[in-house]
């Protein structure tokens, strides 16, 4: 195909077509594609069609499992959504950040609990000061969510992240200890919890999709390798929700952190406890990617989740 003849190609393709392609490969769905971009779910089955004729391919299969993509779509996803990142940061460059005539959508990266944290002081900040600015938080695994902030499809991750390339900036804000919580009644735990009973417990290990906790559990198989221990582990889960319910039908011990645990220890039949070993507290940081640091919309929102969160005994300017 000639320059003159992709230059045509390009006059005659409506863009939009490209932003439902993106949410439909990441979604597989086209009813969660159409939430995301705020369509309904018939405008995007027609924008499917429509890119069905523009790619000369099926694109998307419906199955059981979701709208699973052709070898094609595969193929030019990644070009799509680099496009799309390249797009979204010309629209930016240069553009000043008024907050309260800003009509600006951030993603943010966070867990199901830093959401539960974080999300409802922040929500009523950006009300306040920005009341056109939306957030839209995602959870992908660290890998994936890696690859979609260095495209700029996600602004700021808030959690605990370990492992990260050079060109991401990172900020910290506060500093998180690990508890252990077990059911009230717990037939061989009385009071605190001795190092014995912690070693021969069984683990319910909490693993959330959003950041990563490797640190912290390499530090409990180092104690557990020390003692000559081998770690039971009964169960793992990726979400907070019903956890507690879980620990109180089970003899399952969870070492979780101590904002969770807070927050869940308030029920009659679950209690959290310090644990028996000494375990350097985890760094909760906010990230971002280079491209952002000096995007005048972003530094506004950094500065607030700082001013919001941050431990002011370590804390540093964003």
């Amino acid at each position: 195909m000639t320059n003159r003849s992709i230059s045509t190609s390009l006059r005659n393709t409506d863009l939009n077509l490209l932003l439902v392609f993106d949410a439909l490969f990441r979604s597989r769905s086209t009813t969660r594609a159409a939430d995301e971009l705020h369509l309904t779910q018939p405008a995007v089955s027609n924008a499917l069609k429509r890119l069905r004729t523009l790619f000369d391919d099926e694109l998307f299969v419906s199955t059981r499992e979701g709208m699973l993509p052709t070898t094609r779509a595969t193929e030019i996803a990644t070009l799509v959504s680099e496009g799309l990142g390249s797009f979204r940061l010309a629209l930016q460059a240069h553009r000043p950040f008024e907050p309260a005539a800003a009509t600006r959508t951030f993603h943010l990266y966070v867990s199901d609990l830093a959401q539960a944290i974080f999300l409802p002081p922040l929500a009523e900040k950006v009300h306040r000061a920005a009341p056109g600015v939306r957030i839209v938080t995602v959870d992908p695994p660290l890998y994936d969510a890696q690859q979609m902030m260095t495209r700029g499809e996600i602004d700021l991750a808030i959690g605990m992240f370990s492992g990260l390339d050079s060109e991401f900036h990172q900020q910290r804000l506060f500093e998180e200890n690990y508890v252990a919580l077990f059911r009230s009644d717990h037939p061989f735990i009385e009071g605190s919890l001795t190092a014995a009973q912690f070693l021969d417990a069984d683990h319910l290990i909490y693993t959330p999709t959003a950041g990563s906790h490797a640190k912290f559990e390499g530090a409990l198989e180092a104690i557990f390798k020390q003692h000559g221990k081998t770690r039971s582990v009964a169960m793992q889960v990726a979400h907070s929700v019903s956890l507690d319910r879980i620990v109180a039908a089970s003899n399952m011990v969870a070492c979780i952190p101590s904002r969770l645990a807070h927050t869940l220890s308030g029920q009659e039949d679950v209690r959290s406890c310090p644990l028996p070993f000494d375990i350097q507290p985890m760094d909760i940081v906010q990230l971002w990617h280079a491209q952002f640091h000096r995007d005048d919309g972003h530094r506004w929102l950094r500065t607030l989740v700082y001013e919001l969160f941050h431990d002011e005994r370590r804390g540093i300017s964003p």
